[in-house]
């Protein structure tokens, strides 16, 4: 988790760094919850430092397939529960070294425009 967001929102603000959601199932003719389950995540808007180490080998450039993966993540997210909206993510200044690569990820495309 990167820290300053920590301190700013955690310790500044008294937040958790994970929140808990309660959900369940509703028996419609009964009228009753059950199955009641809880869920553990991160609040919306957290935001983790991010490093990736790619070895070379015989100099071969992977980068183009290293962003599709990443815009891949961005696309699908990452972990359970991704239809009730958990585990997305958005990959922001992202660098490669001291380059600036987020063009080249917000660049990357699949298939043809609808």
């Amino acid at each position: 988790m990167n820290q300053d967001w920590a301190k700013r929102e955690v310790s500044d603000k008294n937040r958790l760094f994970t929140e808990t959601k309660m959900e369940n199932t509703i028996d419609r003719i009964q009228g009753v919850a059950q199955h009641p389950r809880n869920t553990e995540r991160v609040p919306a808007g957290a935001e983790f430092d991010f490093k990736l180490t790619l070895k070379v080998h015989d100099g071969e450039d992977l980068s183009d397939m290293l962003f599709q993966g990443l815009k891949l993540i961005e696309l699908t997210g990452l972990g359970g529960s991704l239809s009730r909206g958990y585990g997305k993510i958005e990959f922001v200044d992202l660098k490669l070294g001291s380059t600036d690569v987020q063009a080249k990820l917000d660049a990357v495309t699949f298939g043809e425009a609808a």
